[in-house]
């Protein structure tokens, strides 16, 4: 039998190293550990190291539940774990930022347990913007079939800049000319994203003037340069972990979540052990500076797994 995982609040900040001390308090078993793909598991191959897996599946056979946390799309988010589907099929997978969650697959499909796609106003709108700036875009299909999500990215023409997105995302596009029509139609549904891509050198223009035309009325994303990602307003990592941890009867007490980007701080925050990851950038740790986050080691350092060792498996 293990000892007890415990809730840990830092006694100095985030961007502290690794081996500072730490204040314990509270009790709570630790229920649901969720971590970022892209700069918490996966290395500069793409892929997760031995350690990182190794403590995915010590987590499993545990019982713990486990859920992997990204701004990919749910094909995109499966690839690190397709050498071990057993392991991919017991993930929670939170898609494109949260806006989707899929639990563990059971008896061979996936069930959509929490959704939260473009306001249909909205997205009429976002494409009437593109369409009067003859802007490309991409819309971000994402229906569920009897196995579980269809995804296919759909785009009005192909472009320099969405023939780059596509050989960045590995995904393969649909080419519809009349795609802003059969938006307009309805004939396609509201969206969990679409991708504007505005002409290169424009991007931070275009942020610019979306901010002042939408306001608070869309949740954007820019990290990429030259691709602007949309997604309902209140869209975020945090979210989609309390659905996971209410899906499992869990209270937010006992959940850990691990990330290092700025988009992975609500679910930091929201969970009862929020870890960052050393290698996140210095805008990051300012942003945590002072708060109740936890700092583990560098991802070449394998800090995933030492987090999940030392405030879950270890104790």
């Amino acid at each position: 039998m293990w000892n007890l995982p415990k809730r840990f609040i830092a006694r100095q900040s985030a961007a502290e190293p690794f081996d500072c001390p730490w204040l314990i308090r509270g009790d709570a078993v630790i229920r649901l550990v969720a971590f970022d793909l892209d700069g918490t598991i996966l290395n500069h191959n793409n892929t997760p190291s031995d350690a990182s897996m190794a403590a995915i599946c010590d987590l499993l056979d545990r019982g713990v539940a486990v859920a992997s946390m990204s701004g990919r799309n749910f094909e995109r988010n499966q690839i690190p774990f397709v050498s071990n589907p057993s392991v991919a099929d017991a993930l929670y997978a939170g898609c494109y930022n949260g806006a989707m969650v899929f639990a563990p697959k059971i008896n061979g499909t996936r069930q959509l347990m929490h959704e939260q796609r473009l306001p249909d106003d909205i997205f009429l709108s976002l494409i009437q913007y593109a369409d009067d700036r003859l802007m490309n875009f991409v819309y971000c299909r994402c229906d569920m079939n009897s196995e579980g999500p269809c995804e296919v990215y759909i785009t009005d023409r192909m472009t320099k800049m969405s023939r780059a997105v596509a050989t960045m995302t590995n995904m393969v596009y649909e080419v519809d000319a009349d795609l802003a029509q059969r938006v307009r139609t309805k004939e396609l549904a509201s969206p969990p994203k679409i991708m504007l891509l505005p002409e290169p050198g424009h991007a931070d223009e275009t942020v610019d003037e979306l901010k002042n035309i939408f306001g608070d009325q869309i949740y954007m994303a820019w990290a990429v340069a030259g691709r602007i990602e949309i997604m309902h307003p209140d869209v975020n990592k945090g979210a989609a972990l309390t659905a996971i941890a209410n899906h499992i009867g869990s209270s937010l007490d006992e959940v850990m979540a691990v990330g290092d980007g700025n988009n992975d701080l609500p679910m930091l925050r929201a969970a009862g052990t929020g870890v960052l990851m050393h290698n996140a950038d210095a805008a990051t740790h300012r942003a945590v500076a002072g708060e109740n986050i936890l700092q583990t080691d560098h991802i070449e350092n394998d800090g995933f797994a030492k987090a999940v060792r030392r405030y879950v498996l270890d104790r």
